[in-house]
C-alpha cells in the first residue's frame, strides 16, 4: 500500500512540472519593457562562468524566476566544463610527454625493447620542453621532463657500464 501511495504522490509530483503550452501573457505594468527591448548586451563567456546570480539580475534589472536561475546556474556549469576542456587541451602536449617519458623508463628494464626507450626519452625531452614554453604552470610537462633526462642519464649509465665490462673482458688482445 505505501508503494502504491508513494508512486502516485511521485506520479502527481512529476506531472506538476510538465511545460504548459498556453501563450506567454505580459502584465499591464511591464509593456514598456516589451515596446522598448534591451540593447544586447556582450559579456566574455569566462566572467559569465564566476558571475552570481545578483549580478544578473542586475543586468536584467528584475529579479528572475526560479526556473531562470536554474537554467542560468546549467548553463554557467557547461561554460565552465567547455573552459575547462579547453584549458586540458594546452596541456595535451604535456600530457603527451609525460607518457612518453613515463613508458621510455619503463622500457629500459625490458631486454631488447629498451632501445626503444633513447628514442622516447629524446622526443619527450623536446615535448616536455615545447610544452612547458608555452605553458609555465604544466606540471605534466615540467614531470616529462625530468623523467626523460633520468631516462637518459641511465643510458648513459647502462652504456658506460657497459664499456667498462667489455674493457675488463680484455676480447681485443
Amino acid at each position: 500500500m505505501r508503494k502504491l501511495i508513494l508512486t502516485l504522490f511521485l506520479f502527481i509530483t512529476l506531472c506538476s512540472f510538465t511545460v504548459s503550452h498556453k501563450a506567454v501573457i505580459v502584465p499591464a505594468n511591464n509593456l514598456e519593457s516589451v515596446s522598448n527591448p534591451p540593447v544586447n548586451i556582450t559579456i566574455p563567456s569566462d566572467k559569465v562562468a564566476s558571475m552570481k546570480i545578483k549580478e544578473i539580475e542586475k543586468i536584467f534589472g528584475r529579479k528572475l524566476t526560479i526556473r531562470e536561475k536554474i537554467a542560468f546556474k546549467i548553463v554557467q556549469h557547461k561554460i565552465k566544463k567547455a573552459l575547462r576542456s579547453q584549458a586540458e587541451g594546452k596541456e595535451s602536449k604535456g600530457q603527451t610527454a609525460f607518457i612518453l617519458s613515463l613508458i621510455g623508463i619503463c622500457l629500459l628494464v625490458v631486454p631488447y625493447a629498451n632501445l626503444a626507450s633513447l628514442p622516447l626519452a629524446i622526443i619527450g625531452l623536446t615535448m616536455g620542453i615545447k610544452a612547458k614554453k608555452e605553458n609555465p604552470n604544466d606540471t605534466k610537462a615540467q614531470t616529462a621532463i625530468i623523467l626523460s633526462i633520468v631516462t637518459l642519464g641511465l643510458i648513459v649509465l647502462g652504456i658506460i657500464a657497459i664499456i667498462i665490462w667489455l674493457a675488463s673482458w680484455g676480447w681485443w688482445y
